[in-house]
C-alpha cells in the first residue's frame, strides 16, 4: 500500500498558523525578518539612541544592586531555569486534560476484491479523534506535584544566587572604597617618606648628617613605594572584579552604606533562628525533598491499571469506504493493566527512592554549610565592632606621638630611626583601622546573605520575580537545629594574672627609680 505525503504543504500551513497566532496574541512584536546584525549595523538601518548614549550609573549602593541582580549572568541563567521549571509544570497539568487529534489520511492500495456497497478501506478520510486519560494510578498528579514543587526548588535557588551575587556586589563596593583609601593613605606614607629623604641626603651631603642615616632613609623610601604599588594593584584588581559583577566601572565618588543600622539578633542562636525560617539554600533543599517523594509516588503508578477514554468522529470519508466499518463514529473505554516488565518498574522505585535518601542527605548538608556561614558571620560582626574603638584609639595615639616624635627630632631628642618607625606605625594604624571598619560592614552583609535577609535589608526587589509565599507544610520536613557554638570571651584581669612579672632593672627604668 502506498501513502500520499501530506507533510510539507501541512507544515507550511502550520507555520503560516502559527505566526498569524504570534502577531495576534503579541501586538508589539515584530515578526520582520532582518539582516541577522544587531541593529544600526544593517544596511540603510539607523542606530539605536540606547547604543550612542549610556545610562547614567546608579549613585547609590542599593540602586546597584538592583541593576546587578537584573542583569548579572549568572542571575540571569538562574532567572530562566526558574522560568522553563514553571513551563515544564504547565506543560504536566496538560495531562489532566484530553488530547483532541485531526487525522486526515490518504492511500493507495491494490484492489484484493470487488468493492460491493462501497465497503472497502476508504483511499481518503478525516477522523476526529478524542483521547481522554481516566485513570493512570495517580501518576499524573504526582508528576505536576513534582515539577511544581521542583519550580519552587529553582525559585528558591535564583533568590540564593541574587543573595550571593548581591553580597559579592557589596563586598566589591565596600573593597573599592577601602583600598581607594589605602592608596590615599600609601600615597601620603610615601610622600612623608620622600621628604624625609631629601631632608636627610640634604644633610648628608652637606657633611651635616650620617651616612648611614641616608641608608636607612633610602630603605624606607623603597619600602613606602613598594607598599604603594601593592596598593594601587589591590584597587585595580577590585575594580575588576566590581566590573565583572555589575557590568561597569565604579564611578570616582561611593556613598558611604548605612544598610547595617538594624544591627544583628543578640545571640547567634536567635540569629540561626532567622536564618532555618529564610535561607533560600535550605528552603530549595526542602522543596526538593518534597519534590523527589512525589517521584517515588508517580514510579509507583505503574503497579496500577490504566483507563482510557478514546472517542472517534468521522469527518470526510471518500465514496469508495463510506459504507466501512472504519467509517462509522466510535466510543471505547480501554483498560490496561501491566503484569510483568522485566523488573524494569521496581528497579525505577528503587532509583527514586535512592534518590530520596540523597535529597535528605543535601538538606542536612544544608543546614550545616549555612550554620558554620552564618555563626562565623555573626561572630565577626561582634568581634569587629568590638575592636573599632581599640583600633581607633589606636589610631589617635599614633598620631600624637608622631606629632611629638617629629618636635623631639628637630631638637635632637630622636633619633631618625625613631621617627621613620612612627611614621609606619601610624600608617598602619591607619590600614588596620580602616580594614576594621570595612571589614564589619562586610561582616554584616555576609550575616544577612546567610540569614537569606540581604536583599530586603538593603530595600532591593525584583520586580518581574514573583512572591511565592513559604508553605507551611514545608516546616515539617526542617532537622536543622538553631545550636551555636559559644563564643569565646577574654578574661584580660585573668590573663595580667597568670603573666610573669617584669624584670625588676626594667621596671625600675620605666618608672624612673632605678639606680
Amino acid at each position: 500500500m502506498k501513502k500520499i505525503n501530506f507533510t510539507i504543504p501541512i507544515i507550511a500551513a502550520l507555520l503560516v498558523a502559527d505566526l498569524a497566532h504570534a502577531e495576534s496574541s503579541f501586538p508589539g512584536l515584530d515578526m520582520t525578518v532582518t539582516c541577522g546584525l544587531p541593529m544600526g549595523h544593517c544596511k540603510g538601518e539607523p542606530a539605536k539612541d540606547s547604543e550612542i548614549v549610556k545610562p547614567a550609573s546608579p549613585f547609590t549602593l542599593r540602586d546597584l544592586v538592583e541593576k546587578t541582580i537584573t542583569g548579572n549572568p549568572e542571575v540571569q541563567a538562574s532567572y530562566h531555569t526558574y522560568l522553563s521549571a514553571e513551563q515544564e509544570h504547565n506543560a504536566a497539568i496538560g495531562g489532566y486534560l484530553p488530547r483532541v487529534d485531526l487525522i486526515s489520511t490518504g492511500r493507495l492500495q491494490e484492489r484484493q476484491t470487488p468493492n460491493i456497497n462501497n465497503t472497502q478501506t476508504p483511499d481518503i478520510q478525516t477522523q476526529l479523534v478524542l483521547h481522554q486519560m481516566l485513570f493512570d494510578g495517580f501518576a499524573t498528579r504526582n508528576t505536576v506535584n513534582r515539577l511544581g514543587h521542583a519550580a519552587r526548588v529553582r525559585y528558591y535557588q535564583i533568590q540564593s544566587a541574587m543573595q550571593s551575587t548581591a553580597m559579592d556586589t557589596v563586598k566589591a563596593y565596600i573593597d573599592t572604597q577601602k583600598y581607594r583609601q589605602f592608596v590615599e593613605y600609601a600615597s601620603d606614607n610615601y610622600a612623608v617618606h620622600k621628604q624625609l629623604f631629601n631632608l636627610v641626603e640634604e644633610r648628608a651631603v652637606s657633611g651635616v648628617g650620617r651616612r648611614v642615616d641616608l641608608e636607612q632613609a633610602n630603605a624606607r623610601l623603597n619600602l613606602a613605594e613598594a607598599n604603594l604599588l601593592t596598593q594601587t594593584t589591590n584597587l585595580q584588581n577590585v575594580e575588576t572584579r566590581y566590573q565583572r559583577l555589575t557590568g561597569e566601572l565604579p564611578p570616582a565618588e561611593l556613598p558611604e552604606v548605612d544598610f547595617f543600622k538594624a544591627d544583628v539578633e543578640p545571640t547567634a542562636t536567635k540569629a540561626l533562628e532567622t536564618t532555618y525560617q529564610k535561607n533560600p539554600d535550605i528552603l530549595a533543599a526542602i522543596e526538593n525533598i518534597i519534590a523527589t517523594e512525589d517521584e517515588v509516588n508517580a514510579s509507583r503508578a505503574k503497579y496500577s491499571p490504566r483507563l482510557d477514554l478514546l472517542g472517534t468522529k468521522n469527518v470526510q470519508t471518500s465514496n469508495d469506504g463510506r459504507n466501512n466499518v472504519n467509517a462509522g463514529d466510535a466510543i471505547q473505554l480501554t483498560a490496561s493493566y501491566n503484569l510483568f516488565n522485566g523488573f524494569t518498574d521496581k528497579s525505577v522505585v528503587g532509583q527514586t527512592l535512592e534518590k530520596l535518601y540523597n535529597s535528605k542527605d543535601l538538606r542536612d548538608k544544608a543546614c550545616r554549610d549555612t550554620r558554620q556561614t552564618l555563626v562565623i558571620a555573626y561572630n565577626d560582626v561582634i568581634n569587629l565592632k568590638a575592636q573599632l574603638p581599640l583600633r581607633d584609639q589606636h589610631q589617635l595615639s599614633i598620631e600624637k606621638a608622631r606629632e611629638a616624635y617629629r618636635k623631639q627630632f628637630d631638637i635632637g631628642q630622636r633619633t631618625l630611626l625613631d621617627l621613620l618607625d612612627t611614621e609606619n606605625e601610624y600608617f598602619n594604624s591607619r590600614m588596620n583601622y580602616t580594614t576594621t571598619e570595612r571589614d564589619l560592614a562586610t561582616a554584616y552583609a555576609r550575616t544577612y546573605a546567610g540569614q537569606g535577609e540581604l536583599l530586603s535589608k538593603l530595600g532591593v526587589v525584583r520586580e518581574d520575580l514573583p512572591e511565592i509565599a513559604k508553605e507551611d507544610s514545608i516546616d515539617a520536613y526542617k532537622t536543622c537545629q538553631a545550636v551555636a557554638p559559644e563564643m569565646k570571651r577574654i578574661d584580660l584581669e585573668a590573663i595580667v594574672l597568670k603573666a610573669k612579672p617584669l624584670n625588676p632593672n626594667l621596671s625600675n627604668k620605666i618608672t624612673g627609680t632605678g639606680q
